[in-house]
């Protein structure tokens, strides 16, 4: 095929072979586009249950999702004893602890994990500060959130004492025999001398968004090279 002064020859094999590159790479493309619009109409979702009114829990909750960044109340006991540490969590450039403290809704029923707020070390380290733990019945309000499900541990003791390196709500159930809420709550305001833990959902979308556009950038330059390799100035 002549093109002005070039000749355009493309080959059968490596035509092909450039057919189904470009078809594969389109097809992951538009399937990171479509997960991408999937995790867009989840953080929506998520972002608005953040602001609506606070959903009362006093007793078993079926699954996480159904409250998942929902604001809710609580109301029951701390289980005497029973508070525990997640250590190096790091916050306005310092390391800390998460100050986590089990709340008992109905006596013998499940309990919820209440993040009560973040303290810094102190020169006892690696021994927790003293944070106390009220008595009675406490009515806590705050964030249900899931904790990181991918962490990194030091080593094969993972609780030492009172002090956890990560939070993992099944191996708390585990360890402590109790049925425990799928969330944890970030209590919001904090306990008194701690400072308040925040998180905000994000369900990945920049991530598939930038994965889109690779295989869509991909397609092109599997394109554009076929067209070049193909693509000869005829002699005068």
């Amino acid at each position: 095929m002549r093109i002005g002064r070039f000749d355009f020859s493309p080959r059968p094999v490596p035509t092909v072979a450039a057919l189904a590159m470009v078809a594969l790479t389109v097809w992951l493309g538009n399937w990171q586009a479509g997960r991408a619009g999937e995790k867009a109409a989840l953080q929506s979702l998520l972002e608005t249950r953040a602001v609506e009114a606070p959903l009362a829990i006093a007793g078993r909750v079926r699954s996480a999702q159904e409250i998942l960044f929902r604001r809710v109340r609580l109301r029951g006991t701390f289980v005497p004893g029973a508070q525990f540490f997640v250590d190096n969590r790091i916050q306005g450039g310092r390391a800390g602890f998460h100050v986590i403290a089990p709340l008992e809704l109905v006596a013998g029923g499940p309990v919820a994990l209440v993040n009560r707020g973040w303290v810094a070390r102190t020169a006892a380290y690696p021994s927790p500060p003293e944070v106390p733990v009220p008595a009675g019945e406490q009515a806590i309000e705050g964030l249900a959130i899931l904790p990181p499900r991918r962490f990194v541990e030091l080593s094969a003791d993972t609780v030492t004492g009172s002090v956890w390196q990560n939070l993992s709500i099944e191996r708390y159930a585990a360890r402590a025999g109790r049925e425990v809420l799928p969330v944890v709550v970030l209590a919001s305001p904090p306990a008194p001398g701690l400072a308040a833990v925040e998180e905000k959902p994000d369900t990945g979308v920049a991530k598939h968004q930038e994965y889109a556009l690779t295989w869509f950038s991909l397609a092109a330059t599997v394109v554009a090279l076929w067209v070049g390799l193909n693509l000869h100035r005829t002699k005068p």
